[in-house]
């Protein structure tokens, strides 16, 4: 009876060790499985953790990146900007400044074109510019020099070729007559002159047939003489003549030589001290 008792213990005995070493097993398995898991686990959540840090680092590097080119390229759209208006401003500048050289050639040339040069002012005499227009248009020269001589004193000196011939040419005399003086201002005169004597003549032929068809020239001479520069009275003068002759132009020109003595003989004119 006791050999039954033994033979089934052992099997149990065995039984129940092999129970608990599975028992055993299985625990420290399922820890070692949970261990496992929990550490593959951690490596995921690290690897998803460095990914994101690297995916981060990244967002960063390229955001920085942009952040860099966008800064480099303002800076470089500020260089250019402030290049190109550097680069204006000089175009502009220099667009002024030529046509500051253009306006002064420009004036230089138009001053040039009716003023002659050379003249020297004497201090504290008036500087007198003369120019008489004659019927034809063109300038008298031998009435500007009766003039010039007539009017010369120690306290008058006078320019029969400081104009240009352009000047009479261009009608400037007939516009002063007309009280147009603006060009005084355009053509500088206060810098060279205190006044000017300005003169135009008229002539009128008729034929006498009782004479041998001789020609007569009637020929008058307007004369003015004004200030430049300053607000004074205007003085003026007329002279008329007749010449005789067998062609036009003799009795022209001896209607001239009358109205020159008649300058030169005339006592009531003077300059000084309107100028």
């Amino acid at each position: 009876m006791k050999s039954d008792s033994k033979d089934w213990k052992l099997p149990v005995y065995l039984g129940v060790l092999v129970v608990v070493a599975l028992l055993i097993n299985y625990f420290f398995f399922k820890k070692a499985t949970t261990r496992r898991e929990a550490k593959a686990q951690e490596q995921r959540e690290a690897a998803a953790d460095m990914d994101r840090r690297a995916a981060a680092e990244q967002l960063a590097k390229k955001e920085k990146e942009s952040a860099d080119i966008r800064q480099q390229a303002a800076k470089s759209a500020e260089v250019k900007r402030i290049r190109e208006e550097g680069e204006a401003a000089a175009r502009a500048e220099a667009a002024r400044q030529k046509a500051i050289e253009d306006a002064a050639a420009e004036h230089a040339r138009y001053l040039g074109r009716y003023l002659n040069s050379g003249f020297t002012r004497k201090p504290g005499v008036a500087a007198i510019g003369v120019a008489i227009e004659s019927e034809q248009g063109t300038v008298n020269h031998n009435i500007a020099t009766a003039l010039t001589q007539r009017f010369k004193t120690a306290d008058v000196q006078l320019f029969n070729s400081f104009f240009k011939p352009e000047f009479v040419a261009d009608r400037f005399v007939a516009s002063i007559f007309a009280g147009e003086t603006a060009i005084f201002e355009r053509l500088e005169l206060t810098n060279s002159l205190n006044g000017v004597l300005i003169g135009r003549q008229t002539v009128a032929y008729s034929t006498n047939t009782a004479l041998a068809n001789t020609i007569t020239a009637n020929l008058r001479l307007e004369l003015m003489a004004l200030p430049v520069g300053m607000s004074r009275e205007n003085q003026s003068w007329n002279f008329a003549a007749n010449g005789v002759g067998f062609q036009a132009h003799e009795a022209r020109q001896a209607a001239e030589d009358r109205i020159i003595e008649q300058i030169a003989k005339n006592t009531n004119m003077v300059l000084v001290p309107r100028f």
